[in-house]
């Protein structure tokens, strides 16, 4: 063979090889191109940033003890059906259901609808309803399935929808906007437990608040100290690190009052601090996650004490949500308040669960009013499976304290399977102005086994001068290990002098009395108590309709006076002859029931 024909052969083995390197390397290209195109679809597209979801749908949802996690619940409580708990859904951003949001998927080779997927990922993951519709998401872009809502026959264009990730929805019309998820990180905070993480928190806010709403993260590991901070509309915060108070008095704002308190609550000033994280006029609020939200309560305690705070300002919250409707706070754990821990005021549809507070207790009232959760002229709340430990109240519900309707009412509470540590019990009070009605306590469990300075099992607390009304309120099936107290007290006169028995009239004015109707305690089993019951009315407005019924107190106080003592009681009954033999004389009015 010659010469020029082996290096013809030559040339052609080498353009062969070079085909087939270039033809691997397209290959290679074309399945690097594709793994990229599948991350994106099914993790989202990061702006470095952000991440962007689809909303459309309620933050609601939370976790029962079974796994189970039901849209977000609104309580609903009829005093005259036997005092028992109901709940149902409420009214939220749609979609917030299964079926709301899957529309009319199908998965592509299997046999579950996009609903059925739903509630498999929520009872074998143990997640709340929007996470679990997340995933839900994912899988079908990894499946290539599309969601197309089809209510009314309204295709994505005709409700402004858009597409992403190739999945077309019919935006919700109320919330047209897509859910991102910033990271506070990102814009510069620093978890040192030093670094002022002001500036950082609100530049995330404020880009949530341009997008529409949307998710602010505070990741793990780290103690970041900031002044307070408002969410806006549609926001979620997640809290898997610390988020502490600065401890700085001056760099906590100077507010306006609340209407219906009018003063700051320390001081009587016109003005109060802004609490540490609040919300106001803001739609669909959520603060969630495994991490701690930190009052640094004892940085501000001497103030108060001393009478040195800053322009005679009295101490902030760790939370207060104002005038806010669809709220839910789960998970996080709430430590040190300054003053109250949490506060929601003038919202609807409020669901608190599964959450921890851990207020202190001190003598001498070295850190006074850190009350767990204050309910305030509130409609439509479930506050269910959370610990609380704290220096005041477990839970009271308020409503205000001016008077000439200026103060609206609390209605509609439930508050059960609730574990209380150290703290002073589940009252109603003491302001009342608004009226509350409709409120259950049931199935809670009051663990401490020793205390000190004043403490109930049941307290209704009202003051000469707020008017208003406490009616339909019941304790059912709670059990109270150690009262440093009554079992039960019911006080119109709480805190008002020595005079407001005699000053307190019936009339709606500045010395109008509170009306105190249908109560009942029913099924409450206390194993020991330090004092007796005690129940003593308006002299002008005594109490009505007071009922009870199966009240155990396993180990008896050590006094000689009598276990209950009734005063200014116009009407109630009592169940069972063994009940009627702990009531005094002074309890005549209360019939006996076999």
């Amino acid at each position: 063979m010659g010469k020029s024909s082996l290096n013809n052969g030559r040339n052609n083995t080498q353009a062969t090889k070079k085909k087939r390197i270039s033809l691997t390397c397209v290959f290679a290209l074309i399945a690097v191109t594709y793994s990229l195109f599948i991350y994106f679809v099914i993790v989202g597209f990061d702006g470095g940033k952000k991440e962007t979801f689809l909303v459309g749908f309620d933050n609601g949802g939370g976790k029962e003890n079974d796994g189970s996690a039901p849209s977000k619940l609104r309580p609903t409580y009829n005093a005259q059906d036997n005092m028992k708990v109901q709940s149902q859904q409420s009214q939220p951003i749609s979609p917030n259901t299964p079926d709301d949001f899957c529309g009319s998927c199908k998965f592509r080779d299997t046999d579950f609808s996009c609903t059925e997927r739903i509630d498999w990922v929520i009872k074998n993951k143990k997640i709340i309803m929007k996470e679990a519709i997340m995933e839900n998401l994912k899988y079908c872009l990894k499946e290539g399935v599309q969601y197309v809502e089809t209510d009314n026959s309204k295709t994505s264009s005709s409700l402004g929808g858009r597409k992403n990730n190739n999945v077309e929805v019919a935006m919700s019309t109320s919330t047209p906007i897509y859910w991102i998820m910033v990271d506070v990180t990102e814009y510069g905070a620093i978890g040192d437990n030093n670094t002022d993480n002001t500036d950082a928190f609100h530049a995330a806010i404020e880009e949530l608040n341009k997008a529409g709403g949307g998710e602010l993260l505070v990741p793990s590991g780290g103690v970041y100290q900031t002044a307070p901070i408002t969410l806006g509309p549609h926001t979620t915060l997640t809290v898997h690190g610390t988020i502490r108070g600065v401890a700085d008095q001056h760099k906590f704002p100077a507010i306006d009052p609340l209407p219906s308190f009018g003063r700051d609550a320390d001081f009587r000033v016109k003005r109060r601090r802004q609490a540490l994280v609040s919300a106001r006029h803001a739609p669909n609020i959520t603060i969630r996650g495994d991490g701690v939200i930190d009052g640094a309560g004892w940085y501000w305690y001497p103030f108060f004490l001393n009478h040195t705070a800053a322009n005679y300002l009295g101490r902030p919250h760790i939370i207060e949500i104002e005038n806010c409707t669809g709220v839910e706070i789960t998970g996080v754990t709430l430590r040190d308040p300054a003053f109250w821990t949490l506060h929601p005021v003038y919202c609807t549809d409020v669901y608190i669960h599964h959450m921890t507070i851990d207020a202190p207790m001190c003598r001498n009232y070295r850190c006074p009013n850190t009350d767990g959760i204050d309910i305030h002229s509130c409609q439509n709340v479930l506050v269910e499976y959370n610990t609380i430990e704290c220096g005041d109240d477990h839970v009271t519900i308020l409503a205000g304290k001016l008077r000439h309707n200026r103060s609206p009412p609390t209605r509609n509470v439930t508050v059960q399977h609730n574990i209380l540590g150290r703290g002073m019990g589940l009252a109603i009070g003491s302001s009342t102005s608004g009226g509350v009605s409709d409120v259950l306590y049931y199935n809670n469990t009051m663990t401490q086994i020793s205390g000190f300075g004043q403490g109930q099992g049941a307290h209704i607390k009202m003051r000469m001068r707020y008017g208003g009304y406490v009616k339909n309120i019941s304790w059912i099936d709670n059990t109270f290990y150690y009262v440093n107290g009554p079992a039960v007290e019911i006080n119109s006169g709480y805190q008002s002098g020595s005079s407001w028995k005699r000053t307190c009239t019936n009339s709606t004015g500045d010395l109008a009395c509170t009306e105190v109707d249908n109560i009942t305690i029913k099924n409450m089993v206390v194993h020991k108590a330090r004092s007796g019951w005690h129940v003593d009315c308006f002299e002008n407005a005594p109490c009505t309709n007071l009922h009870f019924e199966n009240i155990t107190i396993l180990e008896e106080p050590k006094t000689k006076k009598p276990i209950m003592k009734c005063g200014n009681v116009a009407s109630g009954t009592v169940v069972g002859s063994d009940l009627r033999e702990m009531f005094d004389e002074s309890c005549a009015s209360l019939v006996t029931l076999p």
